[in-house]
């Protein structure tokens, strides 16, 4: 058997079984070897039968090693091999039959081998792994979660018994543990197991010889743990692994049938897998011919028919999504009944392939429109879902699947009953916690429309309520910042829906709350890992230092650039660092978990209530704008606590996007390049775009603004210290692009209808209300303290076009403020190092250079510094104490990214994150010419003559002092020269 176990050739096996019965022949009854060799016997064919998957051999097996038990008496030294060799042969036959008793048979008689050896002999690891086996596959046939964490002890306890130069054994020993993992994460969801499983299975196949007949099972089983993990976090390159592994798992597989259409099978999901992530055509082409050649090789009657055949039915499946094609979704349904009719009633292997088969003739309803289809399909799930145990991790998605196919014979055949049904499966879907929360939210998403559908809105509520809670969990900890970023798009929409929602039915303050809940997740993210502990450290010192490293270690990692590392890197190691990212993610969340179990401590850092934002608006009112599809409202929170309901009757989700548009024409048609890296030059029209600079600022007073400085009437006094009082502006959706500060009718043929919001208030944005507290909670400075002022100017960036005003730009601030309290840096000496060792010495910060607003990837914004760009990405690593002010005297310093509105991802709020509480900023490329004005505005008002105690107290606000330095451009450009005077902003307090 030896030839056969280094070569895999049948034929080598079958002399080998004949040679045996020879020598069986041979040997007298009573001989003391019989018993040995009836079992040499056994073994050899149950290696035939592993090679073929002939039934006759795997009872020849158990016939001759049971005559073997038989014959050895009980203290005999082969007895626990014999035992242990007779349940190995049983398991097979369970393998190929799928009958129950065999394997309650096989564990009975390898727990009776594992007893017989004492505990730390090295013999005792082979029972203790193929009783972990066992266990593992009757996990398998019932479903039982005490079966699957009994064959993980087993297993693991093998594995501690053999030590790392029996590579050969340990290395199937670790194989087999990993996909006991790996089976437990796909019932519990729990990312810990196939982390767990990835690595284990990276060693057993490092452990294995290059050339072993085992290798290409070790690297296809690494291969389905790389894709169950995808499968969770969405990550492309565990894919790429997937398909590596699995096609060099191919390459390597010997000739047998069923050892070959198992390493295609595994291939054949991998490709799948990427198809749906990508939409490639080849990689679903590439998947149903890997997986024909699986179904082709695998014998008749082989246990695994089943799951090869469900696997190319959702092939064909795939591909007829893809192009509509109706043989495709054909042979998905006459392939996927094929695999259901092979597995017995009853048993958990049955439940996808039903599922599968449902979606397959729900979808074939939905292209042919016959409604037997339709009855086939929800009665197909529904045979899925009750053969699910409650709290299996794929249970939210068949439950989906029957929600989806209910809705749809709803709209079908008006059955009210139908609707009630779907509500109830989306809701389960949602409250399934061991399910991904992706798989979760979307569900959540689903129940909510429809009870707003359908039912009452007070009970979408209740599923928005899930849905705001299983956000964190889809935008999570463990994911890089650039990934979380995302899975953010769709997530915005949703929370402005939630918060009209509230609304309609006058829970105003839950939509305050919600509506903060959904802004900015990732830059509150960032601050929380930020926040100070010292609350929680004078009473629980330990467990504060504990939360501090864990943080600070997390911060790092989500910013890092650790997945974009050259793939000349071993992927071992960038697999570890991503491993141990999620492991600080899930370690943060459990002393979050510790420290709100703490008397006092329950509300640590939750999403704040309304009572807790209501400081927001201590130095004037705040104005959250909601811009959702069903209705849009201003919600307004007054410094009495009070909030002021201003729904925007006139104003719709459609309009702002028009705005938005007209806006971006508007900038185009006055030669701003707003995509063009921070260009700070304005350039001639183009001729052929259309100006409705005026227009768009008209609708948004008669539309927006108007409407909310009249509901405020009776609560908007003036500040006490100027002549306006100050209002801050909190937009969603597309109009957190538009410039509400400048909102007004100008230049109309009646000049005493001209009216615009800076005759009424002074305008700031916050990106957050919880920006308001955090800044608005910092002590105040001394005002009769000169603040140090840093300035970092760039006449002359290498590569990008000259910015000569810089120069007349810094000699203006160098005049306000005192020479010794400056730090100039410029040219050659204004590099990445330099600015960022300088920023915290200082708390005025103001940037004069190019702005680089980068859409694909909105993290590597940056300001081009001489050596290279100051990018957001490196700005969120810093955490400053005493910073005030930051002037950023750049192009496009404010614009964000319009896929993220709600997340303002752009330079001002990366300067807001890292501690700056107000920052002055640009909302487009601003002219050459007119930045040293607005510097002078800014900076006589900010600073005053430093020789004059009058000038002294009349220091402004950054806010105060932006708007008296924009009036002072708009009286010298003209009013109507919008798009020289409208793009400077104040954002903070």
């Amino acid at each position: 058997m030896e030839h056969f176990e280094q070569s895999g050739d049948c034929t080598a096996i079958d002399n080998a079984v004949q040679f045996m019965q020879e020598v069986i022949k041979l040997t007298p009854d009573g001989h003391t070897e019989k018993a040995a060799r009836l079992n040499i016997l056994g073994v050899a064919f149950q290696r035939r039968f592993e090679c073929l998957g002939k039934l006759v051999d795997i009872e020849n097996a158990i016939l001759a090693k049971q005559q073997a038990v038989d014959l050895t008496p009980d203290g005999h030294a082969d007895k626990a091999a014999q035992l242990n060799d007779l349940g190995v042969a049983f398991s097979r036959r369970y393998e190929h039959l799928g009958e129950l008793r065999d394997i309650d048979n096989a564990i009975l008689l390898m727990q009776q081998a594992v007893n017989l050896i004492p505990d730390g002999h090295a013999d005792k690891a082979v029972p203790l792994n193929n009783l972990g086996g066992a266990f593992f596959r009757r996990f398998e046939h019932l479903g039982k979660l005490g079966d699957i964490e009994n064959a993980i002890l087993a297993m693991q306890k093998a594995v501690d018994l053999t030590p790392d130069d029996h590579a050969t054994d340990k290395s199937a020993w670790l194989d087999n543990l990993g996909n006991a993992f790996s089976r437990r994460f796909e019932h519990l969801g729990k990312l810990g197991d196939i982390e767990n499983a990835i690595l284990v299975h990276q060693k057993a196949v490092d452990l294995i010889p290059d050339g072993h007949v085992d290798k290409a099972t070790r690297l296809s089983n690494l291969g389905i743990a790389f894709i169950n993990r995808f499968e969770r976090l969405d990550e492309l390159g565990d894919l790429e692994n997937a398909i590596l592994v699995n096609q060099k798992a191919v390459d390597l597989a010997p000739d047998g049938p069923a050892q070959k259409s198992a390493r295609l099978n595994n291939l054949g999901n991998a490709f799948l897998r990427r198809f749906e992530h990508l939409g490639e055509l080849k990689d679903i082409e590439n998947a149903i011919l890997v997986h024909q050649k699986a179904v082709d090789l695998i014998p008749d009657g082989h246990a695994e028919s089943a799951a090869r055949l469900n696997n190319l039915a959702i092939a064909f499946f795939r591909r007829f999504l893809h192009l509509g094609k109706l043989g495709d979704i054909e042979n998905a349904i006459l392939v996927n009944q094929k695999a259901v009719n092979l597995i017995p009633d009853g048993h958990a292997h049955k439940a996808q392939p039903l599922s599968n088969l449902g979606l397959a003739f729900f979808h074939r309803f939905k292209h042919l429109g016959e409604l037997g289809d339709m009855e086939n399909a929800i009665l197909t799930m529904q045979k899925a879902i009750d053969l699910t145990p409650d709290g299996h991790a794929q249970k939210a998605t068949l439950l989906i699947n029957l929600g989806s196919a209910l809705k749809s014979r709803f709209e079908h055949l008006g059955e009210l009953r139908d609707i009630m049904e779907a509500t109830v499966a989306y809701k389960q879907a949602a409250n399934n916690t061991p399910s991904r929360p992706l798989t979760r939210y979307d569900a959540a998403c689903h129940w909510a429309v429809l009870c707003s559908t359908h039912q009452s809105l007070s009970s979408a509520l209740d599923a928005y309520t899930v849905v705001l809670e299983l956000i964190p969990q889809v935008v999570w900890f463990g994911q890089t910042v650039h990934r979380r970023y995302e899975e953010l798009p769709i997530i915005g929409r949703v929370i402005n829906t939630a918060a009209a929602t509230a609304m309609s039915v006058g829970d105003l303050p839950k939509a305050v709350e919600w509506l903060e809940e959904g802004r900015s997740i990732v830059w509150k993210q960032i601050l929380q890992l930020r926040t100070p502990l010292d609350e929680l450290r004078q009473e629980h010192p330990d467990v504060a230092d504990e939360l501090l490293r864990v943080s600070l270690a997390l911060d790092n990692a989500g910013t890092s650039d650790f997945q974009n590392i050259d793939l000349d890197i071993k992927p071992k190691s960038v697999e570890e660092e991503a491993q141990n990212h999620r492991r600080l993610a899930t370690k943060y969340e459990e002393l979050l978990h510790q420290v709100r179990e703490l008397d006092g401590f329950s509300s640590f850092l939750r999403p704040k209530k309304f009572f807790e934002l209501v400081p927001a608006a201590r130095n004037g009112p705040v104005v959250v704008v909601n811009v959702a599809e069903v209705r849009c409202d201003a919600l307004v929170l007054c410094t009495s606590g009070e909030i002021v309901h201003v729904p925007l009757l006139t104003f719709s989700h459609k309009q702002a996007e028009t705005l938005r548009l007209e806006l971006v024409s508007s900038l185009h048609a006055h030669g701003v390049r707003i995509n063009r890296n921070g260009d700070r030059t304005m350039h001639s029209g183009e001729k052929y775009k259309l100006d409705h600079f005026r227009s768009v600022l008209a609708d948004l007073w008669s539309h927006v603004v108007q409407p909310v400085l009249s509901g405020l009437e009776q609560t908007l006094d003036k500040n006490a210290h100027q002549s306006l009082p100050h209002i801050t502006w909190c937009a969603t959706g597309a109009l957190a692009f538009l410039p509400l500060h400048a909102a007004g009718i100008y230049g109309s043929q009646d000049p005493t209808r001209d009216m615009n919001i800076s005759d009424f208030a002074v305008s700031s944005y916050t990106t957050t209300l919880t920006a308001m507290l955090v800044f608005g909670s910092k002590p105040k400075q001394d005002l009769t303290k000169t603040p140090s002022v840093l300035i970092v100017s760039q006449p002359g960036t290498p590569g990008l076009t000259p910015l000569p005003g810089t120069v007349k730009e810094v000699e203006v601030i160098q005049r306000y403020a005192f020479p010794n309290y400056t730090c100039h840096l410029t040219h050659e000496s204004a590099t990445v190092g330099a600015v960022l060792g300088e920023m915290t010495k200082h708390e005025i910060i103001h940037l004069a250079c190019h702005g680089i607003q980068d859409a694909k990837d909105p993290l590597n914004s940056a300001f081009a510094l001489y050596d290279d760009g100051l990018k957001l990405n490196t700005l969120m690593g810093l955490s400053l104490k005493n910073a005030e002010l930051a002037v950023l005297s750049a192009c496009q310093t404010a614009t964000g990214n319009e896929r993220l509105p709600e997340e303002a991802v752009h330079l001002t709020a990366g300067m807001l994150a890292v501690g700056y509480p107000s920052v002055i900023a640009t909302m487009w490329s601003i002219g050459d010419d007119d930045a040293p004005l607005i510097a002078d505005g800014i900076y006589a008002n900010l600073l005053g003559g430093h020789d004059d105690s009058e000038s002294q107290k009349a220091k402004l606000t950054p806010a105060y002092a932006l708007h008296e330095a924009v009036k002072h451009l708009r009286k010298k450009v003209g009013e109507t020269n919008f798009v020289k005077w409208v793009p400077f902003v104040h954002f903070g307090v």
